[in-house]
């Protein structure tokens, strides 16, 4: 299936059609996002900022809106939203990023307590960086932006692989971790520790 995630219409086609597909939906992983080019608030403009939100934040929550009602018929669901430590720390990325992050991280939360006597799990994966294509999308970094968030950038251990964080959704589906909910899991191989 091929949409668009900023997108209610789109979102909601690719939720009934994996349930047509396959005849339920038991997990969803929210996963598509985009980066910012580091920009302070005073230098991000208005479309970046609703574009960051439509992709990052508005995304995962129509195809959580609509994935919820399928799950509250089956009286079980299990959410991953894919969020970043980005959404854990103010100087990690530029403010339209860091915002949109930190939003889902709160609407995962807000989840896992609504829904946790419905027999529906959400929580969330705070990567750190890791080798994906999320940057190659920024044509020109925000000068000022990119040295104030490059500052702790000696500080980390290494790049996750992908591999790495499809690891930890693996965990967090399966009922290994049936009694995690409403987690923000970091995998950043200690960037954050410090």
């Amino acid at each position: 299936f091929q949409g668009d995630v900023s997108k209610k219409e789109d979102n909601e086609k690719m939720i009934d059609t994996a349930v047509n597909t396959f005849g339920t939906i038991d997990i969803l992983v929210n996963n598509a996002g985009i980066m910012d080019a580091m920009e302070p608030i005073s230098e991000l403009d208005d479309d970046t900022w609703f574009h960051l939100f439509d992709v990052n934040l508005n995304g995962p929550f129509y195809a959580m809106k609509k994935a919820l009602n399928y799950m509250l018929d089956k009286g079980r669901g299990n959410i991953i939203n894919v969020t970043s430590v980005g959404g854990l720390f103010g100087g990690r990325a530029g403010a339209g990023y860091t915002s949109s992050k930190y939003a889902l991280n709160g609407l995962t939360k807000n989840i896992a307590f609504m829904y946790a006597n419905k027999g529906i799990r959400c929580n969330a994966i705070c990567p750190g960086g890791v080798k994906t294509e999320i940057a190659g999308t920024i044509e020109k970094f925000n000068q000022f932006g990119s040295i104030r968030t490059g500052t702790g950038s000696p500080l980390i251990p290494r790049l996750g692989e992908p591999d790495e964080i499809a690891s930890v959704a693996v965990f967090l589906a399966c009922e290994d971790s049936s009694f995690v909910n409403g987690a923000e899991i970091i995998a950043d191989a200690g960037w954050s520790a410090y």
